[in-house]
């Protein structure tokens, strides 16, 4: 079963390019909550960067793109990878997702529905 720190490589649709996910709370009824990893730009909203070293994936300064997090069940997650449509990838450190959650509540690009499930959780920082 996926729980948090788990990743996997996928996008979001088969047309997508895809991107590193992370998965940034452990599951609760059978639903997490993910962020996309995306390379820094410019105009990038840096509340999470992440650097080489911090994923075996990660080759260069990327971001964590909030307006792509989504509320995702672990059954459809899991059925991705097995079907093909997602590669499960290397864990990240435990510090990481609570790193990225504290950027998910600061965000203004979070949306609405993944930042109420998110508060729901009551994870304690």
């Amino acid at each position: 079963m996926l729980n948090c720190g788990d990743t996997f490589y996928a996008g979001e649709t088969e047309d997508d390019e895809p991107h590193l996910s992370i998965i940034i709370t452990p599951p609760s009824e059978g639903e997490v909550v993910t962020v996309s990893i995306t390379t820094r730009r410019r105009k990038s909203e840096a509340l999470a960067c992440l650097n080489v070293g911090d994923h075996p994936f990660i080759k260069h300064e990327s971001v964590v793109a909030y307006a792509y997090s989504r509320t995702r069940s672990v059954d459809d997650i899991e059925f991705a990878i097995q079907s093909g449509n997602a590669i499960l990838r290397e864990p990240v450190t435990p510090a990481l997702p609570k790193k990225i959650r504290m950027g998910l509540r600061d965000s203004d690009f979070t949306p609405n529905g993944v930042r109420h499930f998110y508060c729901s959780l009551q994870i304690e920082e």
